[in-house]
């Protein structure tokens, strides 16, 4: 369920700690760990064999936060993409070709999942860290340009994860750097950004981020969405989502708690993967352990447990490269995935988020109930 960082350009004791003795499965790398194409390409070797050394459930997977524009990993071996805001001016097609030709150097690479695309509508101008990251602000045309996105990753093999539930352009302020809310009301919300992720899983979506905005007309308790679980409740029962939901930073000024806290109260939550992102492997082991501590004293239950284990283990199968899966042909690598195990999407669910991505009156009635009557 964790996900390891760390500050620096080589393997070290404390990640091989994470991975061989606390069975950590998911590594996030960042360009100030590897530089350029070809040290991604050896992390991922090292990683790679670091896993099969620990005997994990499901071959470790690579992950990166290669969106376009400013927020941009790999400076080199595969093609750039602009910031969304720019790509998504040529239309959904040249969205989902743009995109697959850039997975494709990220798998070839070894990276099995991209931290993107990003699915927030840009609706305050106060907003300090989406910007032009976000197709727009209109849900109907950023819903398309979002599922564009999710099925150039497919094309090529690469797992897609919408961020930042439930949306963080309608925000003032980063996260990052201090505490942000969003004043939206159930209605306005179904209305706009529950359209453009509607759209994303209706695509297929891997995995969807929560974070740490607060949003106290979509959950009374006002604590940060990435461990509020009337948000992620939001995510399962209103949008109907299956798959991995995975948080944002942990670590994050806004989560408004040590990291290692923020972790067990994540998993409470219910969301099924945690992004330490603290750089420090010590701090990440000390989340580790808690995280044990809460399951054996049954503060969160070994079903609950079970079950995100489950959702993680099989996006694993399904996008983790392994040195038998970077030699396959394309047309092979997309045969598997067609026949993955994972189905994050039944046929009943896709079709209701498409209906939910449609029309925002569909969303309005879907979510009326949902929501505390106080709000």
């Amino acid at each position: 369920m964790l996900v390891a960082s760390l500050s620096g350009t080589v393997v070290t004791d404390g990640l091989r700690h994470l991975i061989l003795d606390d069975k950590v499965g998911t590594v996030l790398l960042f360009r100030s760990n590897f530089g350029d194409s070809a040290g991604l390409r050896r992390w991922t070797a090292q990683l790679t064999a670091l896993g099969r050394q620990a005997g994990l459930p499901a071959p470790l997977m690579v992950t990166t936060d290669e969106e376009g524009g400013t927020v941009d990993q790999v400076a080199d071996g595969l093609p750039l993409l602009p910031a969304a805001s720019t790509l998504g001016t040529a239309g959904p097609a040249a969205v989902r070709a743009r995109v697959a030709a850039m997975a494709s150097g990220l798998r070839a690479d070894g990276v099995g999942l991209d931290l993107a695309p990003v699915a927030d509508l840009r609706t305050n101008p106060a907003d300090a860290v989406i910007g032009s990251r976000s197709f727009g602000s209109d849900a109907g045309v950023v819903g398309p340009l979002v599922a564009a996105y999710v099925e150039g990753l497919h094309d090529s093999g690469v797992g897609a994860t919408l961020k930042h539930f439930p949306g963080l352009g309608g925000a003032a302020g980063d996260p990052h750097q201090e505490v942000v809310s969003d004043p939206v009301t159930p209605g306005q919300w179904s209305a706009t950004t529950a359209r453009s992720f509607a759209a994303g899983i209706a695509a297929g979506a891997d995995a969807v981020m929560t974070t740490s905005l607060r949003v106290p007309n979509l959950d009374p308790s006002d604590q940060p969405a990435l461990i509020s679980p009337a948000i992620v409740r939001l995510l399962r029962d209103t949008l109907h989502f299956g798959g991995v939901i995975v948080t944002d930073s942990l670590s994050m000024t806004a989560v408004g708690e040590s990291m290692p806290r923020a972790t067990v109260d994540a998993a409470t939550a219910g969301n099924d993967l945690l992004l330490m992102s603290s750089g420090s492997t010590g701090l990440e082991d000390q989340a580790d352990q808690m995280l044990l501590a809460a399951v054996h004293s049954g503060a969160i239950p070994a079903t609950q447990v079970q079950a995100s284990a489950q959702r993680v283990v099989a996006l694993h199968r399904r996008y983790a490269v392994t040195p038998t899966a970077a030699k396959l042909a394309l047309p092979s690598l997309q045969s598997q995935l067609r026949a993955a195990t994972m189905p994050p999407m039944t046929a009943r669910r896709r079709r209701s988020a498409q209906r939910l991505a449609r029309s925002p009156s569909t969303a309005r009635s879907t979510t009326s109930n949902v929501w505390p009557s106080s709000t």
